[in-house]
């Protein structure tokens, strides 16, 4: 179960970052096309036993707002990753965001639109827990593309 792990977190890193990202079926599928100049990693550790869960959780909240940002041409990509090794970090999973500016979050209006996206999104609990029972947020790192291969 290690391996498939490790070769889908090696295939999702070695992956262009617009490539992450679903295709969108919308009217605005052309956003997903901008170049990703910008991607924050956010690493989040979850509560005992509750990795699954918290990845559950991501994949139908966090990401349900992410398709709508790319939608909106806010972001260029998202992906899940999860540490594949067994080795005391203080993480487990990291998601990516990538974004069309340099600034990312921070470029002119992203930050009203996002709040938007998040105030129309309704949580959905996974085994009857939000985030704050699932794990936590560990550090944050905006981070400027300088170069990718194809």
């Amino acid at each position: 179960m290690m391996v498939p792990r490790l070769l889908l977190a090696i295939a999702m890193a070695s992956a262009p970052p617009a490539a992450l990202a679903a295709p969108s079926a919308g009217p605005t599928a052309q956003a997903t096309k901008a170049p990703t100049l910008h991607v924050t990693h956010t690493y989040l550790r979850a509560a005992p036993g509750k990795r699954a869960a918290l990845i559950a959780y991501i994949k139908q909240n966090w990401f349900a707002m992410d398709r709508a940002g790319i939608d909106q041409g806010l972001f260029t990509s998202y992906a899940l990753l999860e540490r594949a090794d067994d080795s005391d970090a203080d993480w487990d999973v990291i998601v990516a965001v990538g974004y069309p500016t340099a600034k990312g979050h921070d470029a002119p209006g992203v930050a009203d639109a996002f709040k938007a996206i998040r105030a129309a999104h309704r949580e959905i609990k996974v085994d009857g827990l939000g985030l704050a029972e699932l794990g936590t947020v560990v550090r944050h790192y905006p981070l400027t593309l300088v170069d990718q291969g194809r």
